[in-house]
């Protein structure tokens, strides 16, 4: 268990945190019906079958998270004295403690990760800076438990969902201290909002170990608005999908459905900001200004080269450097293979091996790919080998560089630095006929992905439009998860939507990107899906 410094009390609402002089264990006797002989500090929990407090290790630091059952009667298997579970239905709390515990150690990992985020630099700041040991305990419980525990430290007769007891640190040693929740409490949150009991348990986890890390939402309207911010941070972060319990409490958002400002738009083309007949729709290109007029900074992300990028932007005027997509503005092409920041700085860039090069133009003698075309996509330009309607169409249509025809691999190897390959088929099922052949040929080489349904698109090993986006978000000083919106629709923008706070997946996304995003709007790339998406989520 923990150490926790000593008398000071702090004042608490329904979501708050004490400051005590004792750890939970000792907690435990003092608040408990037992006999006045039970003096083991560890009666107060129920510890059958249980493993928690066994040491891991982030990086260099040992890392201990005890989460336990706390028993009140004769039925520890039971948390939820006044539940139906009394009948047989109710909460597994050893299972439940398991999940705590799985979660409260990635949340840790993430605590002790690289990421410089100005969330997680403040979380930070409250741990020693040479540290050696980090110690978090949990212990789950009943209403009358806790009610117990918030009559006597807080003089409020009253059960609550969580209560923070934090604790001193000694040298390199970072012992946060306690956070106690009662699942009678978190069963009917959890109904109320509507969604699981573990992620109900996740929302008060974070919310209690960041008032051990010192943020406390009740001392002013900035500190709130900075513990909501935290919390939103480390949900996000960790992919649970689920509204921090500072802006559930404030009524900013309903617990499901979270709608603040964002300072930068990354958008897809193909599929997103670009209809069947790859152009940018009025309404589309109105909403786009709106944003930028009110300061919002618009990021295109692409698995365009840039000049087709700034050609696809020009059908609504929205090209240079006071449009979307310019020679001058950020934005992420290739499909993160060239990374342009501000002032159009090359950012990173990333290049094709010669070898898969080589072995993909070879690949199309054979008489499985008939009809189909490759075309190698070289900065600004793309080379061939045989010319093609489908490689004329990718130009006229989607406003890539026309496909110059060369005599060999060798020379075009000779003269360019190919980024990416694409192979372009009459139909979908011309693609999807090919794809395992050209993954298995590829596997642990190359990325294989799809944006286009006519299209596949070879990248080079450990690529991706995320890895593209993350890299230039973190040129421009932006925090993906506080600061970011981004739209997109193919199976190449899932990671995408994945990686920042508010991922929105248009209607006709695919099933995997849908998965991931956080709202999946109601209209199409034919249907002004980017205008709902920046009214809904950016303005």
């Amino acid at each position: 268990m923990t150490w926790t410094r000593g008398g000071e009390r702090v004042r608490g609402g329904r979501y708050a945190f004490v400051r005590v002089s004792s750890s939970l264990s000792s907690l435990s006797s003092s608040v408990s019906s037992r006999d006045e002989g039970e003096d083991d500090d560890d009666e107060g929990y129920d510890d059958e079958d249980d493993e928690a407090g066994e040491s891991f290790y982030v990086g260099d630091v040992e890392c201990v998270c005890d989460v336990m059952v706390m028993d009140e009667g004769d039925d520890a298997d039971d948390v939820n004295s006044a539940s139906p579970s009394r009948g047989g239905g109710g909460v597994d709390v050893r299972a439940l403690r398991r999940e705590v515990e799985e979660d409260a150690r990635a949340m840790i990992r993430l605590l002790l990760s690289a990421s410089s985020t100005p969330g997680m630099k403040r979380m930070r700041a409250a741990l020693p800076r040479s540290m050696s040991h980090l110690e978090l305990s949990v212990a789950l419980c009943s209403d009358e438990y806790i009610r117990s525990l918030n009559a006597g430290f807080r003089s409020k007769d009253s059960a609550t969902d969580v209560l923070s007891f934090p604790a001193e640190s000694f040298g390199p040693m970072a012992v946060l201290g306690d956070v106690v929740v009662s699942v009678d409490t978190a069963s009917r949150q959890a109904e109320e909002v509507g969604h699981s009991l573990r992620d109900e348990c996740r929302v008060l986890l974070v919310h209690g170990t960041l008032h051990l890390l010192g943020l406390d939402h009740e001392l002013s309207e900035a500190d709130a608005e900075v513990m909501a911010a935290a919390e939103q941070e480390v949900l996000s972060a960790l992919g649970w999908k689920v509204t921090g319990l500072t802006r559930r409490a404030s009524g900013d958002a309903d617990g499901v459905d979270v709608s603040i400002q964002r300072r930068v738009l990354v958008v897809d083309l193909d599929g997103t900001l670009l209809n069947g007949k790859s152009v940018i729709t009025p309404r589309t290109a109105d909403a786009l200004r709106r944003a930028l007029a009110s300061g919002v900074e618009v990021v295109v992300a692409t698995g365009k080269a840039r000049p087709a990028a700034i050609r696809a932007a020009a059908t609504a005027g929205l090209s240079g450097s006071r449009g979307i997509v310019g020679n001058e503005t950020p934005g992420v092409f290739l499909q993160g293979l060239e990374v342009y920041g501000r002032g159009g700085a090359l950012v990173y860039e990333a290049s094709m091996s010669q070898d898969v090069t080589r072995d993909a133009f070879v690949m199309m003698q054979d008489v499985v790919h008939k009809g189909l075309a490759l075309t190698a996509f070289c900065g600004d330009t793309c080379a061939t080998l045989a010319s093609s309607s489908l490689l004329d169409e990718l130009h006229h249509t989607f406003h890539e560089p026309v496909s110059e025809v060369v005599p060999s691999v060798d020379d075009l190897l000779a003269t360019r630095g190919v980024r990416k390959l694409l192979l372009m088929g009459p139909s979908k099922a011309s693609i999807d006929g090919v794809r395992s052949i050209w993954e298995a040929a590829f596997k642990g080489r190359a990325e294989v992905t799809q944006a286009v349904p006519t299209m596949l698109e070879i990248l080079p090993l450990g690529n991706d439009k995320s890895r593209g986006v993350m890299k230039l978000l973190h040129s421009m000083n932006v925090n993906p998860q506080m600061d970011v919106c981004a739209v997109g629709d193919g199976e190449n923008d899932a990671e995408m939507l994945r990686v920042v706070g508010c991922g929105v997946a248009m209607s006709n996304a695919s099933e995997k990107t849908k998965a991931v995003a956080d709202h999946v709007l109601e209209a199409s790339n034919d249907e002004d899906g980017v205008a709902e998406a920046i009214d809904r989520f950016v303005l």
